[in-house]
């Protein structure tokens, strides 16, 4: 097998090997195979496995792996690892595993849950931009009102330069990684199936872009398809990469909230965006802070400093104005035209020249070599 498609590095091949049946063995979270793998190695389980070993071990009772085994053989085929690097090959897919230097050490937080490896798509080096990251998770069927939150969260997030961490579905995560990809932002997108499951379907053109300037990953072996199960499990990756979580809007049985339950957890600190009483696309939100699971976020600008991120230098500056705040939101490390600042801002070109000749004069924007604008902050 050609591991070298999917590694960098000198592995031991029989190890990999081994590992690549597990990971297309059990689903993720399964306590028996946790265990059995701690306790006897990859390769002493796999053995335990195709001998129909059921005598008790460590923790596990008899019943535990007869059950265990019940689940796991009639998925065994001869060719698990070489098809898992075929697929992977195909579909541009990379092997990290935990004792990688790049891999999240946050996700060890999970302890015996977090998962055997992670499947991903992008420039690797992103994983070392993982410092700083927020979580954004929220309602598939969002408003105008939390689509626009979400956008002042994401922002914040990547002036601080913070990774966006959410799950590529439709909604809130959609409206998550899209702004941070506007804004020339890092993000991450947490897939509930593989790499070459992307799902849904109608954010292919999102998930390319991710790809191309962030990071999609997945703990699902190649050919894995998305299932309930698998969304749920996906969702304390999101919890886990997050140095917090933000729910812009969500519905009263959203997936947001097993999220947030994940987050607790962890220990992880849980904001939520508040929304009307009459609208039931808040009530999650609003459960999450009446049952203190979550802290009220009433102005996203407070988000960085809640989280020890605030800049000094900035939070020192002169008070600005609506012009010049406005511009200063949509302004990035990367350079822009004053058109397209006003574009984003929602200001006129008369306007757009005031606020960047403040800016500049308050050393928070400069002129760059093409002669756009940019922060300096």
């Amino acid at each position: 097998m050609n591991f070298e498609t999917i590694r960098h590095s000198n592995d031991d091949v029989k190890e990999l090997d081994e590992l690549l049946v597990w990971n297309n063995l059990v689903e993720p979270g399964d306590r028996v195979a946790i265990s059995l793998r701690k306790t006897l190695g990859n390769k002493g389980a796999l053995e335990k496995l195709l001998a129909n070993d059921i005598r008790e071990i460590s923790e596990l009772t008899s019943s535990d792996l007869s059950s265990a085994f019940e689940r796991w053989l009639p998925r065994l085929q001869p060719a698990m690892a070489s098809d898992s690097i075929r697929l992977a090959a195909k579909y541009d897919m990379k092997l990290l595993l935990p004792s990688d230097e790049l891999w999240p050490k946050s996700l060890n937080d999970l302890g015996s849950f977090a998962p055997m490896l992670l499947w991903y798509r992008g420039n690797p080096e992103n994983f070392r931009r993982l410092g700083k990251t927020i979580s954004i998770v929220g309602s598939r069927t969002c408003s105008t009102y939390g689509q626009r939150v979400t956008i002042d969260v994401v922002t914040c997030a990547i002036q601080q330069q913070a990774c966006v961490v959410s799950g590529g579905a439709l909604g809130i995560d959609s409206v998550a990684h899209k702004a941070a990809l506007g804004q020339s932002g890092n993000t991450l997108a947490v897939m509930a199936g593989s790499l070459d499951n992307l799902y849904p379907s109608g954010n292919w053109e999102l998930f390319e872009r991710i790809a191309h300037s962030g990071l999609l990953v997945s703990e699902m072996a190649p050919g894995s398809k998305p299932t309930r199960w698998r969304f749920l499990q996906r969702n304390r990756l999101i919890a886990a990469l997050g140095s917090a979580l933000v729910v812009t809007e969500a519905g009263w049985r959203s997936g947001s909230i097993n999220t947030a339950n994940h987050c607790a957890e962890l220990g992880r600190r849980v904001f939520a965006i508040p929304g009307p009483i009459t609208s039931p696309g808040s009530a999650g939100c609003n459960r999450l802070i009446r049952d203190n699971l979550a802290e009220l976020l009433l102005d996203t600008n407070d988000l960085a400093g809640e989280l020890g991120w605030e800049d000094s230098n900035l939070s020192s500056e002169e008070p600005l104005g609506s012009f010049e705040r406005r511009a200063l939101d949509f302004l990035t490390h990367r350079e822009q035209t004053a058109e397209q600042i006003s574009a984003a801002a929602g200001l006129s070109r008369h306007e757009i020249a005031l606020a960047l000749g403040a800016l500049q004069l308050l050393n928070l924007a400069e002129r760059g070599l093409k002669g756009g604008w940019k922060r300096t902050k």
